[in-house]
């Protein structure tokens, strides 16, 4: 009597190895132990194919979140005066305005909250990422822009800090590839700025040259 052969199944394809992540510790400017895979956020934050196989992510960042406030100040400022002026028009006695003071101020305040909004979206979709491969910023809300350089193209990094920054120990990594006469791309409103600077630099000596 014949056997039937068991019933096989068809192979499934190998399994992408998740990146290790390192955990930043400020206090040492190290990268310490790796935590395990990559949290799913970022993994949302950035194609699914743009990081590596056994890939090492060293620093996972995003501007913090005085960002909102500090890149919609100029617009804050003219939305206030603009505001004021509005309602110093409703309070004159000739001409007659067509709204009250309290008109002025809640367009103000919702065109405010409108633009504070979408500067929350922005930094929101903002991502920087350093691996012992590549320099990665992810940013842009209605089109995506994904930068990413490999570490022994990246031949200069500037720490900028404007006075609104400084004034909270903020700053921003500005990084050059090579051949390039300006800046290619930038991390935004970083909190220590210069321990970053300092781990993106060790990162290029140690792994640069490796890949």
């Amino acid at each position: 009597m014949m056997r039937r052969a068991p019933h096989s199944r068809a192979a499934s394809p190998p399994r992408r190895a998740a990146p290790a992540v390192l955990r930043f510790d400020f206090a040492s400017g190290e990268a310490v132990e790796p935590i395990g895979r990559p949290i799913d956020r970022l993994r949302a934050a950035l194609p699914a194919d743009l990081l590596g196989d056994e890939e090492i992510i060293i620093m996972w960042l995003k501007p913090h979140p005085l960002y909102i406030i500090l890149a919609s100040l100029g617009s804050l400022v003219l939305i206030a005066a603009l505001t004021l002026g509005l309602a110093y028009v409703s309070a004159l006695s000739l001409p007659k305005a067509a709204w009250s003071d309290t008109d002025a101020f809640l367009f103000g305040a919702t065109i405010a909250l409108i633009r504070l909004g979408w500067q929350t979206l922005e930094w929101w979709n903002q991502t920087y990422v350093l691996t012992d491969r590549r320099i990665i910023a992810a940013y842009g809300i209605l089109r995506r822009n994904f930068f990413h350089a490999p570490l022994a193209q990246i031949q200069h990094i500037a720490v900028i800090q404007t006075i609104r920054e400084r004034v909270f120990g903020l700053g921003s990594l500005a990084f050059a590839t090579a051949g390039s006469d300006r800046y290619d791309a930038a991390w935004l409103s970083l909190a220590h700025p210069f321990a970053v600077y300092r781990q993106v630099n060790r990162t290029i000596e140690r792994y640069a040259r490796r890949h």
